[in-house]
């Protein structure tokens, strides 16, 4: 009989027992799974921002740890939400303590007035969800899947000289675009545009059924998600593209992982629907690319999540040379269920 209890993020010997479960459940199976490495972890948990709140929670039996569960608040927009990650490692499965750590995870919810639990599963392009053990749990014990997303994956480099054409094709100069990049925080200036490009991103990207209120950006959470990434370990990359009238138009970010060796998160590309169909979008992506390969020839693959309603991104990706590894799905429940 597992015992259900809450984890110190300021002791490392207990957070540690826990991160491994925790990766040894949601690396399961997996071909190219991303899990956020221990450090990033224990960032997010001792710091995690103004606005979310996160707690770490382990089913402890015999002394060990046989699962984890990582339930995250969501910030001002979204009150009524609560994330759910439940982790069992493979040799842990079937004696119930997912079971359990998912019902904690429900009073917790309960508790502190949350309507909705949200949770997320990885699965191989070719199996169904319901035949997948982390996706099978969840669809057995109410969670719909409401969303999906492809994960796409980049192998690096990509040569050079093909993304300076693109680059050179999209928002050519004669139509008065004006493309800018940086790394790490973005320059003075520029948090207003920053903001609402993030805004416009939350409002325009498809999210299925998911019960989630579009965060609205502005330069003080801009700043703060940049320190709170930075803490975490985060490397940053981003491309905004300025309009003829000098209006931000489009913007993209990468973000690339210390403590995750080789890899690289392509995180926002969204262009205004004004400035569609000029290849802005894939003029700021390899714009990233160029200053990723530069700064980080260390890097390997790039990942991206993208849904397959989302055909023109889906199309700048396969153009790119991005290819599917699994599928995303975001899941969601009602808490007093």
């Amino acid at each position: 009989m597992a015992v259900i209890e809450r984890v110190d993020p300021h002791d490392e010997a207990a957070l540690s027992a826990w991160y491994r479960a925790l990766r040894a459940g949601a690396s399961a199976g997996r071909h190219s799974p991303l899990v956020a490495a221990y450090e990033e972890m224990r960032a997010s948990l001792r710091e995690p921002g103004s606005a979310a709140e996160r707690s770490a929670w382990a089913a402890v039996d015999g002394g060990a740890v046989v699962g984890s569960l990582l339930f995250a608040l969501h910030g001002r927009e979204n009150p009524d939400l609560a994330d759910v990650d439940v982790n069992v490692p493979e040799e842990h499965r079937g004696r119930g303590y997912g079971g359990a750590l998912l019902a904690h995870a429900e009073r917790l919810a309960r508790r502190g007035g949350h309507r909705v639990l949200l949770a997320e599963a990885f699965v191989p392009s070719a199996c169904a969800p319901e035949e997948h053990p982390g996706a099978g749990f969840a669809l057995r014990r109410g969670f719909r899947s409401v969303h999906r997303e492809d994960h796409l994956v980049l192998a690096l480099p990509v040569p050079p000289e093909r993304l300076r054409g693109r680059v050179e094709r999209g928002a050519p100069r004669r139509g008065g675009y004006r493309l800018s990049t940086w790394s790490g925080g973005c320059p003075p200036g520029e948090a207003a545009a920053v903001a609402a490009m993030r805004t416009a991103m939350e409002r325009a990207v498809p999210c299925g059924d998911l019960e989630a209120e579009p965060r609205v950006w502005d330069e003080g959470r801009v700043r703060a998600v940049e320190a709170r990434t930075r803490r975490q370990g985060y490397a940053s990359i981003a491309s905004l593209a300025r309009g003829p009238d000098g209006e931000p138009a489009g913007y993209s970010q990468l973000f690339i992982p210390e403590h995750t060796p080789g890899e690289v998160y392509q995180d926002d590309t969204v262009v205004l629907e004004p400035h569609r169909g000029r290849g802005l979008g894939e003029a700021l992506k390899a714009l990233n690319l160029l200053r990723l390969q530069s700064e980080h020839p260390d890097r390997r693959r790039v990942h991206t999540w993208t849904a397959a309603v989302n055909t023109a991104m889906w199309e700048i990706n396969r153009r790119f040379g991005f290819t599917p590894v699994e599928v995303a799905h975001r899941l969601q429940k009602a808490a007093h269920h």
